[in-house]
């Protein structure tokens, strides 16, 4: 069949509009802190078929990722919520301990190195979470520390990555937070998670 001239502006414009109405869904869930986890697996959820290039229905993915998933999404945020608390205790116990510099700096340093690599595993651990329906939460876990620590330079690179649209949020008008921020997140997060899980495809075994 033919293509019309307005047919690309049109599948554009559709691209973008469910790109945006992602973003929206995540930040009305989220408006609930309870139910903040569930949107975050359906945000994943939708971003990472368009990460993988598959066709993808947004209030039907959204939805479903959330549904699916919202029992070890909320288990992940809690367990990231203890670590990261443990985290800035140790940093506010550091300015309070009378220690050799050497030691603070030792100590202040493996803490550091902790909060990072928390924060990486949860790089790999949500595309995973959406993309392997089948995984226990330990296997999750144990998957995601794997691919930090084998793929070390493409997780931190991942990491810079994750910061840019927040970073860009900066110098954007605050709309931009709302329309486009976290859908443009995801979707970073998730294709460059992708790039790495595919090599381990179909189980994602490492």
């Amino acid at each position: 069949m033919k293509q019309r001239p307005n047919d690309e502006l049109f599948h554009f414009l559709d691209k973008a509009a469910s790109f945006v109405m992602a973003n929206l869904l995540w930040v009305l869930l989220s408006i609930p802190l309870v139910t903040l986890p569930a949107a975050t697996a359906g945000l994943f959820a939708t971003m990472s078929l368009w990460a993988q290039g598959k066709p993808t229905e947004v209030f039907q993915d959204f939805f479903r990722g959330a549904w699916q998933h919202w029992r070890k999404a909320s288990l992940v945020v809690v367990f990231d919520i203890l670590l990261g608390g443990l985290v800035i205790l140790n940093f506010a116990l550091f300015r309070l301990m009378n220690i050799s510099q050497p030691v603070l700096l030792l100590s202040q340093s493996i803490t550091l190195f902790v909060a990072v690599t928390l924060i990486m595993v949860n790089l790999y651990l949500w595309p995973l979470m959406v993309s392997f329906e089948d995984f226990s939460l330990r296997r999750l876990v144990d998957t995601s520390l794997r691919l930090v620590f084998i793929h070390p330079a493409w997780s931190l690179a991942m990491l810079v990555l994750a910061i840019i649209p927040f970073a860009l949020s900066i110098f954007l008008p605050a709309a931009a937070l709302v329309l486009v921020s976290f859908s443009t997140f995801a979707l970073m997060v998730s294709w460059a998670a992708w790039r790495v899980i595919r090599h381990y495809s179909p189980e994602a075994g490492v």
